[in-house]
């Protein structure tokens, strides 16, 4: 008797292609997206200083140079993310420090004109201790009357010295009280920035009147420098310098040398 045997043939595994076994190709990550997102980071030094905005720039231009390399080639480029995260912090803290140091050099140019012109107010209208008064630092005139600060002015400055604030606001109020008529008004503030962490400005006053024997000059010019002290939210004036008279345009400001921490400036 014939023996039944299985006729389904056999299942055969034919062998898989190179193709279907070969690994995904390998991409490099762009180094222009690395060196993107590095100066985007280090553009938050932005706003300490201006010099930094020099990397928020490179990094959006490197960081648009890369995403449009890596999507010419994306089987050879990788790191798109990066590039766009470098061009996204440069332009967050490049746009904000801009917009932060204009908005401070605004609210600081309208102060220290708010004080010169309070101040010319002084010069025109009170006695010599009223003007005297606010080129002593904040802190040491406060809780005293201008009688008092004047007098221990007095008492202390060395009469040898020349050309000092003190001397020189007296002089403009002599001339101003020498004969009828004289005036003096604000022109306008010459320069004003930040020297440390304190604000500085130069305001520009011209006086003028009939003149006298001692100012015979119908016109002449003064220039007080001021200094701002931040307390708090508030910025505090005074008269830290002044000359007159005075060349319009001719003062330069010379920034405070920085302390070494030994109580020695450089």
């Amino acid at each position: 008797m014939a023996i039944d045997q299985n006729q389904t043939p056999s299942t055969y595994a034919a062998p898989s292609s190179a193709i279907e076994n070969e690994l995904p190709a390998y991409r490099a990550i762009s180094a222009l997206a690395v060196v993107s997102l590095l100066c985007g980071l280090l553009a938050i030094l932005s706003f300490a200083h201006w010099f930094f905005l020099v990397f928020a720039a490179a990094a959006i231009a490197l960081g648009l140079l890369a995403d449009r390399k890596i999507r010419r080639d994306p089987e050879i480029w990788t790191g798109r993310g990066m590039a766009q995260a470098g061009v996204a912090l440069g332009l967050m803290f490049g746009l904000s420090a801009v917009t932060t140091s204009l908005v401070q050099e605004f609210l600081r140019k309208q102060a220290a004109t708010t004080f010169s012109k309070q101040y010319t107010s002084v010069l025109k209208n009170g006695t010599v201790e009223d003007a005297i008064f606010y080129t002593v630092p904040p802190a040491n005139r406060q809780g005293k009357k201008p009688a008092e600060v004047y007098k221990e002015i007095k008492a202390n400055n060395d009469p040898r010295s020349l050309e000092t604030q003190y001397s020189v606001i007296e002089k403009i109020k002599k001339r101003l009280t020498a004969a009828s008529g004289e005036d003096v008004h604000f022109v306008k503030l010459e320069s004003h920035g930040l020297d440390g962490l304190d604000t500085f400005a130069t305001a520009l006053l011209e006086l003028h009147g009939p003149g006298s024997t001692e100012f015979p000059e119908k016109e002449q010019y003064a220039v007080l420098v001021l200094k701002g002290i931040n307390s708090g939210k508030k910025t505090e004036w005074y008269i830290e310098n002044a000359r007159f008279p005075y060349v319009p345009a001719t003062y330069t400001h010379q920034e405070k040398a920085a302390d070494d921490g030994h109580g020695h400036a450089h």
